[in-house]
């Protein structure tokens, strides 16, 4: 019977959630869940399946996948290594058109431009 090991996950975090427990030998299932998006129907959120007697083994990489997940992931810039940059708050439109699907960050220290 299949379990569920986390739920309410981005792609993102499933999928690497997903490659952390088939390095560990444990077979799992990447399913959608939460409420439906418009207009697919599909959840917005995903979860991830394991089987019952995997449980056990698969708690330390889910334990470790839960700590470095709420950790605050700090945006340094590449160029100064500086960690105080912010979100620019209105890039122009070659800008969003280029950094589609990424947050457009500017460094405090250097004035630089970088995804993250």
């Amino acid at each position: 019977m299949l379990i569920p090991a986390a739920t309410y996950l981005t792609y993102a975090e499933a999928v690497t959630l997903y490659n952390d427990l088939l390095a560990a030998d444990i077979n799992s299932l990447v399913k959608t869940c939460g409420p439906p998006s418009f207009p697919f129907g599909d959840g917005i959120w995903y979860q991830l399946l394991i089987e019952e007697e995997d449980a056990d083994a698969a708690r330390a990489s889910v334990e470790d996948f839960e700590a470095r997940r709420a950790t605050v992931r700090v945006v340094r810039c590449p160029r100064c290594h500086s960690p105080d940059t912010m979100p620019v708050a209105r890039p122009g439109l070659w800008q969003r058109l280029f950094y589609a699907g990424t947050t457009l960050h500017q460094c405090a220290g250097c004035e630089r431009h970088f995804p993250a």
